[in-house]
């Protein structure tokens, strides 16, 4: 095997200074018309106006519904006051004590005395 196969000697590319910048730049005029820029342009701010106004929704039902679970935590907490306080309620409602009372004063009921159980 040859080391020179296939490759190929260096040759710098020559590059041409001309004084006449009139070529340069009818060559970037061509690539669009007038009409096709200021579509173009158009274009662009229409997409940009549009993802704006999109991003100021998407923003507004974030913090709409950051309130609204807000409230729902705060409706929550008092849910679950309210309901300790009736546990408690119902605990201290059905104890003995408070059912033998009520007993005694809307009833006119008694606990009976030994003498008065009679066992067969």
């Amino acid at each position: 095997m040859s080391p020179t196969v296939g490759v190929q000697t260096f040759k710098p590319r020559q590059q041409i200074f001309n004084q006449d910048r009139t070529q340069a730049t009818s060559q970037f005029r061509g690539l669009l018309s007038i009409v096709q820029t200021r579509v173009f342009a158009a274009g662009a701010v229409a997409a940009l106006v549009l993802g704006i106004g999109i991003t100021q929704m998407i923003q507004t039902m974030t913090n709409d519904l950051q309130q609204r679970a807000t409230q729902l935590r705060a409706g929550n907490i008092a849910v679950a006051d309210e309901n300790v306080r009736l546990l408690a309620t119902r605990a201290q409602l059905s104890s003995k004590a408070q059912v033998v009372a009520l007993a005694g004063t809307k009833l006119h009921l008694f606990e009976p005395d030994q003498k008065q159980v009679r066992r067969m």
